[in-house]
């Protein structure tokens, strides 16, 4: 018999059955959802990204990432990728600032073996010495050998030669004052060139404790059979007296306290432009939905207000490209406007765009329910194959800390009105409470 000593069901929409979460004594939380498929999706998701770090360890969280693959005591590096991807598997891993996970989707007839390896994964990695690579000082030649300590570093600098990237970074940083969210969640070439091993295997062993875990199984199998399979390779190490990698104080930020107005220069002949606003925890649903009606109506598609007045009917075509989006965070969201254009129209973008901000105060009838409807539609579509499911229970799980809300999404959205979604406007995307960067041709003012 299963050993959990908590179960809940929950209601997802666009699923026949209950999603069944079952809590155990180490902490450790396993959700199953029904989906009658041909294909299965186990994943585990560690409460964990740069949302733990600090200015020594920045970038550990995806580091270790790709560490997490380089062999077990059972397994040796290459063989989790070689067994399951010879079974049809489709692999992968991701760090983001709230989260790390890692997830196999494979047919199945060989699910079997996805669980035992990925389990193995996850309980105990051995991070080699070897596969990390020799640390060494910024400025000095990187060692001939490269190992994944290196190619984590040339991931590094190619996003440094990517614009949007440095505007995104430059804007991300000014955004917050002191919350770990302001850092690359990528981290920097000197402290991934320098981290040694020891560290990194503490912060595996501070932040993939059972408690911070949540694994996910997706497909058309019994409760009781997956979870028997699930405990049997699940087996957490004890690690007593390991010391805790410190992270940051974590105090939310949800307004900008001090807007800024930055400009980089660069080898371009295009204007970049990002402005952004920060926001309420995704805990708040009923704001998490709103923001993304409000992204919506603003700046996604065609008959967004952005699109329609910069692209399609511009009194002046100067914009070549203009959209907006809305990243959800456990310690509050970001809302972005990002666009392209004539570097001569900077200031001319910028009044405009503020402009387009007041107007959010008017919402019609028309124009919230054609965003509705495309809300539900996209909401529909988290549940269209076992991976989709997976990923938007992992993100209510680990982001949210709750798959409750999911429940109770649609509801919600039926309840949201134009009121509120001008007042939402107004408190957040507020002209007063943006910082923007622009990335401007060299030479420009």
């Amino acid at each position: 018999m299963p050993n959990y000593i908590k179960k809940e069901e929950v209601n997802y929409p666009y699923l026949d059955k209950p999603v069944s979460i079952y809590t155990y004594s180490s902490g450790h939380k396993i959700a199953i959802a029904k989906k009658d498929s041909h294909m299965a999706n186990i994943s585990t998701w560690a409460k964990t990204g740069s949302i733990n770090e600090n200015s020594e360890n920045n970038g550990v969280s995806h580091f270790l990432e790709h560490l997490m693959f380089k062999g077990t005591t059972k397994y040796k590096a290459g063989v989790f990728d070689r067994t399951l991807e010879s079974k049809g598997a489709i692999i992968n891993a991701a760090t983001w600032k709230d989260y790390t996970y890692y997830y196999v989707t494979i047919p199945k007839r060989a699910f079997d073996t996805a669980i035992k390896m990925h389990a193995d994964m996850m309980v105990d990695p051995i991070i080699p010495e070897e596969e990390v690579g020799p640390a060494f000082k910024f400025g000095e030649e990187i060692p001939e050998q490269k190992r994944e300590r290196y190619v984590v570093i040339e991931e590094i600098r190619m996003g440094k030669d990517n614009n949007w990237r440095k505007v995104y970074s430059a804007l991300n940083n000014a955004m917050y004052e002191k919350h770990p969210y302001k850092r690359e969640v990528i981290g920097s070439e000197e402290i991934i060139g320098s981290i040694p091993r020891d560290e990194i295997m503490c912060y595996y062993q501070t932040f993939y404790s059972p408690d911070n875990l949540t694994t996910i199984v997706v497909g058309d199998f019994e409760d009781d059979e997956i979870l028997e399979k699930l405990e049997n390779e699940f087996k957490f190490k004890d690690n007593p007296g390991i010391e805790k990698c410190k992270s940051d104080e974590r105090i939310p930020e949800i307004i900008i306290k001090n807007p800024a107005d930055i400009e980089l220069k660069g080898d371009v002949n295009t204007g970049y432009l990002m402005l952004g606003f920060l926001c309420d925890s995704a805990k708040n649903l009923k704001e998490t939905i709103a923001l993304d009606i409000i992204s919506i109506i603003l700046g996604e598609g065609k008959s967004s207000r952005l699109y329609s007045r910069f692209i399609e009917n511009p009194s002046e075509p100067y914009v070549y490209q203009i959209e907006t989006c809305h990243y959800q965070f456990k310690d509050g969201d970001n809302f972005f406007i990002e666009a392209t254009f004539d570097p001569a129209k900077k200031d001319v973008l910028m009044t405009e765009l503020k402009e387009e901000l007041d107007k959010l105060a008017q919402i019609s009838s028309e124009e919230l329910n054609k965003a509705k409807k495309r809300a539900r539609v996209n909401f529909a579509q988290e549940a269209e194959t076992v991976s989709d499911i997976a990923d938007s229970i992992g993100y209510y799980m680990t982001v949210c800390e709750d798959l409750n809300p999911a429940s109770k999404y649609l509801d919600t959205l039926n309840e949201i009105d134009a009121l509120y979604i001008s007042q939402t406007a107004q408190k957040y995307l507020n002209r007063n409470v943006c910082s923007s960067c622009t990335l401007m041709p060299q030479g420009d003012r």
